[in-house]
């Protein structure tokens, strides 16, 4: 007769974190590098709430002659907060824990991290996508072509997005479109016949170095408006906000995306123009008639160490909305769209830290080490009354936008 595994807290946290790890689909490529800066030395873990500015790397100008241009330093930072705690509780009476191993596993460990990793990915990408402003693709439009990738990927090569380390992670329909698209290749053989075989677009492909799908993938719907004609209300405007008017009767939504006649983007390291229309992004809500005060991102920074733009905006110059019918007399309805997104993990981050478990009259046991950068930990508690031990498994982190210009948004 086998003998049985005993089913320890210590056991259970270690398998449940293993599961939770090879199931992270979007999280997983996140930037893990902030937690360990930050609270790794933490003697009990962070509290919900924790917050810590994330120090982004100086922009310098170059100058040309042998006078010296001294200039500024300008301390960029992002919060990244630990604002997250999700739990899965359950419990299993003491003649249980005589159960197989497998059937421990299947049951409660396996379950337990697949379904902790899905709620992760589902909260990073609803809280990430809206900071990005850079899209490729037309709203409800399902991508169809190869070039809409490899614009993208030339995006954020105009922008100084370094080569080596893109990664896709998109819906399970575009994949199936991407699949579609290129399984009639003739070459590589090899890559093509993975392709058919696994029914995935994965490994190295146009211009991307990973791909992966992700069912939870967020959905933006894009704000509303009657006929308009946007148009900025003055000129030399910069900062995070704008005016314009020209609306009809309106009411956008933060994640929208729209550009400014005349206002191109730069390269952030050459401070040249891409030749690109820049793209912004609404960081809030806002809705009425005619007038409209616009929350965006990027910041419009004409010139300057920061600079984000060729040049201010004129007056009158012309807005036009990603998925309205236009500039002149247009429209916008409603439309849902996937928010797939391609990016380099280092503009978003994502930290995990230790909770404690010296917890008073309880069994607790954490994991958290460097090579799975995961922090999970497992708590139970003997009831006398009724021969159960309801157990937990938490997880406390957060993610956030650190340099949303290394991704791109792919409207599907």
């Amino acid at each position: 007769m086998a003998t049985n595994t005993l089913i320890t807290p210590t056991w259970v946290t270690k398998d449940t974190a293993v599961n939770f790890k090879n199931h992270l689909k979007l999280i997983g490529q996140f930037d893990r590098s902030w937690e360990k800066q930050n609270w790794g030395n933490k003697p009990e873990g962070a509290q919900i709430g924790d917050t810590v500015q994330v120090r982004i790397q100086q922009r310098w100008q170059v100058f040309e002659g042998q006078g010296l241009v001294q200039q500024s330093i300008t301390n960029q930072t992002v919060p990244l907060t630990i604002n997250h705690q999700f739990q899965v509780g359950m419990g299993w009476s003491s003649a249980q824990t005589a159960l197989e191993i497998e059937e421990v596993q299947s049951r409660y460990t396996k379950p337990a991290g697949r379904r902790m990793a899905n709620k992760w990915d589902q909260v990073a990408g609803a809280e990430v996508y809206k900071s990005v402003y850079f899209s490729a693709g037309t709203p409800g439009t399902p991508i169809t072509s190869n070039k809409t990738w490899t614009d993208a990927v030339a995006l954020l090569h105009n922008n100084a997005v370094p080569d080596g380390e893109l990664c896709a992670v998109i819906d399970p329909l575009t994949q199936s479109s991407l699949l579609a698209a290129n399984q009639a290749l003739f070459n590589p053989q090899t890559q093509i016949g993975s392709y058919f075989k696994t029914g995935q677009f994965s490994g190295a492909a146009l211009g991307v170095d990973e791909w992966y799908y992700d069912p939870l993938i967020p959905i933006h719907t894009t704000g509303t408006f009657t006929t308009s004609s946007w148009q900025m209300t003055s000129a030399g405007q910069t900062g995070s906000s704008i005016t314009v008017d020209g609306g009809g009767t309106y009411a956008l939504k933060a994640g929208d995306v729209f550009v400014i006649d005349g206002v191109y983007g730069i390269n952030p390291e050459s401070y040249t123009s891409t030749g690109a229309l820049q793209q912004f992004v609404l960081t809030a809500d806002v809705s009425g008639t005619t007038t409209a005060t616009l929350s965006i991102s990027p910041s419009i920074i004409p010139s300057g160490q920061l600079q984000t733009v060729s040049a201010s905006p004129a007056n009158d110059a012309a807005l036009t909305f990603l998925g309205s019918t236009g500039a002149t007399s247009a429209t916008m309805a409603a439309t849902a769209s996937r928010q797939s997104l391609m990016f380099h993990p280092a503009a978003f981050a994502f930290a995990m830290v230790d909770l404690p478990d010296n917890l008073a009259g309880a069994v607790a046991k954490s994991v958290g080490d460097a090579s799975t950068k995961i922090a999970m930990r497992w708590v139970e508690q003997y009831n006398i009354q009724t021969d159960q031990q309801p157990s937990r498994c938490d997880t406390i982190g957060g993610v956030a936008p650190i340099l949303p210009y290394f991704a791109v948004r792919m409207w599907s």
